[in-house]
């Protein structure tokens, strides 16, 4: 992997002493793993490489479910860059906000899939 630190040059706000991993990053840093655990998916180094392999469990049409998962991915790396970058801290509530709103941007493309998309939709707002 090209670019990591080692542990001494790498400094994580909320994980001192850990070293930051694309792994960690979206597996392991207790953050990721709130946001995994408020929505029900389990994950494993499977989603750096295969994302559409997590979440099979949730109840998304098969053409809406890599898309979600992307969200997902999308707003925990946002969450990470505004604590290094804007030294703001971004609760688990704030980054599930924001996939939703990202969600709501989307709705147009999934008119196929409305009762689906909503589902999720709804499942998702009740956490966030």
């Amino acid at each position: 992997m090209h670019h990591i630190r080692a542990l001494e040059e790498s400094y994580r706000e909320h994980c001192p002493g850990t070293l930051e991993t694309i792994a960690h990053i979206f597996i392991s840093c207790p953050r990721a793993q709130g946001v995994w655990a408020r929505l029900g998916i389990n994950v494993g180094v499977e989603i750096c490489h295969y994302p559409w392999l997590a979440g099979l469990e949730l109840q998304l049409p098969r053409a809406t479910h890599l898309d979600v998962i992307t969200l997902i991915l999308w707003h925990i790396w946002k969450a990470r860059n505004a604590v290094i970058f804007d030294q703001h801290t971004m609760t688990l509530q704030m980054v599930l906000r924001r996939i939703l709103n990202d969600m709501d941007s989307w709705k147009t493309r999934y008119k196929q899939y409305d009762q689906e998309w909503e589902a999720w939709r709804l499942f998702l707002s009740s956490y966030g």
